[in-house]
């Protein structure tokens, strides 16, 4: 009896699936390539060519082309494409030049985690290094956390020497082999065990976001981010030992489209970054050493932006506490205009709570041992049908009256005849109803005219 046949690989489940799609393919390749050309009569032929050349006598995957097989494997995540590699020879060729696809959005949606290639321990590290030859076309990686006491990346340049010294005897794992993934679009670098500057990470020309999170001994400079000509996203969270000035981002002029840096010391002035295009989305928190005053926006001042975050320290931010009384109206009249922007810049002028720095010069405590009435030192928006304006006010005790000063309108009144002015009139009764004892006044009193106010008012 002659030997039985051994049994192909190709027959397996998954090179079936993907002969049933081979035809479909080739023809949708055809068509493609016609798609392209001008037609005419006498190209009849040449499309009824290309038509029997697409149309291979072998309906299975032996017939399809590698290149073929790569755009049908880039339908796949990088998990299914790596379990296909066993399959056969062809599998792996393709599997080398597949460009393995990426979903754009936040980690931890689910088609970015099936995606992204994460690696948080010794093994997820071992195949990174297998994918560098087998996938190297891979678009996401995210570097996440350490592998555990015992392990670490080698040291970089110019470490720190105390870290260096005490993981001495640590076992090392290269990173500079991540230089292989060429076509690189992601990359999260969160709380990674690096140390000293890593030229390699910052080498991705076909990069479009960026996360450096929690890595306390990563040394990097804002300048590393002049070979990303295709970066689009860039955060950064408590990176202590980033440098640089925020202008450097001046490169990524055209390509920008948000910013997230959040505590971390570096240098600057915002509005540096005010004629960028496309940046939509700027979120700069606990950065004191950026200057971050929003009185310095102007009307073609960031023409895309619907996202601004400043922060706390920021002036004109939505807890912002003034060093002086004179400095609020033009304030409150920048994040007015700001508000009436189209896309708006400030959504909700309600989320902002202004007061007077207890460290102000113009500051004074209450009187009397009740301190009533208390010191109008606190800022609110306020509306009367359309008509936007703000007021200095008198922090108060729950069950206690109102007391706040006049307001200072944003807007001309409506007019008499307008559909609003019914409504703005009987918002406008309620609002005064809250002025008392500092009426007459726009802004609070000095400190003598606020203890004769408390005599003529209260006898106190």
């Amino acid at each position: 009896m002659p030997p039985r046949p051994k049994k192909s690989k190709l027959n397996s489940p998954i090179t079936t699936a993907f002969a049933a799609t081979a035809a479909e393919a080739e023809a949708e390749v055809a068509a493609d390539r016609i798609a392209e050309q001008p037609h005419s009569n006498a190209d009849d032929g040449i499309i009824e060519d290309l038509l029997d050349n697409s149309a291979d006598n072998d309906p299975t995957i032996h017939g399809m082309s590698n290149s073929l097989t790569a755009t049908i494997l880039g339908f796949l995540g990088y998990k299914d494409i790596m379990r296909s590699r066993i399959c056969c020879k062809k599998f792996r060729d393709a599997a080398r030049s597949t460009i393995v696809p990426w979903a754009d959005g936040e980690s931890y949606d689910s088609l970015v985690r099936e995606t992204q290639f994460r690696v948080n321990n010794f093994r997820k590290y071992k195949t990174m290094v297998a994918m560098t030859t087998a996938l190297p076309n891979l678009q996401q990686i995210r570097l996440y956390y350490d592998f555990g006491r015992g392990h670490k990346y080698r040291d970089g340049k110019d470490p720190d020497e105390k870290k260096a010294a005490s993981t001495a005897d640590w076992t090392a794992y290269d990173i500079q082999m991540i230089s292989k993934f060429t076509k690189l679009r992601r990359l999260e670098i969160i709380r990674a065990p690096l140390n000293g500057r890593y030229p390699v990470l910052f080498n991705f020309p076909l990069l479009e976001r960026l996360d450096i999170k929690y890595c306390s001994n990563l040394k990097w400079d804002l300048n590393a981010l002049t070979k990303l000509h295709c970066l689009k996203e860039l955060h950064v969270d408590t990176s202590d030992s980033l440098t640089g000035n925020i202008n450097s981002l001046r490169v990524l002029k055209d390509t920008l489209e948000k910013v997230y840096i959040r505590n971390c010391e570096i240098k600057g002035d915002f509005m540096d970054l005010a004629d960028f295009p496309r940046l939509k989305s700027l979120t700069l928190y606990y950065c004191s050493g950026i200057t971050r005053d929003m009185r310095k926006i102007g009307e073609n001042d960031f023409p895309v932006l619907e996202r601004l975050h400043l922060g706390e320290g920021a002036i004109s931010s939505t807890r912002h506490q003034f060093q002086r009384i004179s400095d609020v109206p033009s304030a409150a009249e920048a994040i007015y205009r700001l508000n009436r922007r189209d896309p708006p810049l400030i959504k909700n002028l309600d989320d902002f709570c202004w007061s007077l720095s207890r460290d102000s010069p113009d500051w004074y405590a209450s009187n009397g041992e009740r301190s009533h009435p208390p010191s109008p030192f606190s800022i609110d928006f306020v509306r009367a049908g359309s008509r936007v304006g703000w007021r200095w006010k008198a922090n108060v005790r729950k069950n206690q009256n109102s007391n706040t000063c006049e307001i200072n309108w944003l807007d001309p009144e409506p007019d008499s005849e307008s559909n609003d002015y019914d409504v703005y009139i009987r918002e406008l009764q309620s609002i005064q109803d809250d002025i008392f004892c500092f009426e007459g006044y726009h802004q609070p009193p000095s400190e003598e005219q606020y203890k004769r106010l408390c005599e003529d008012y209260y006898c106190i």
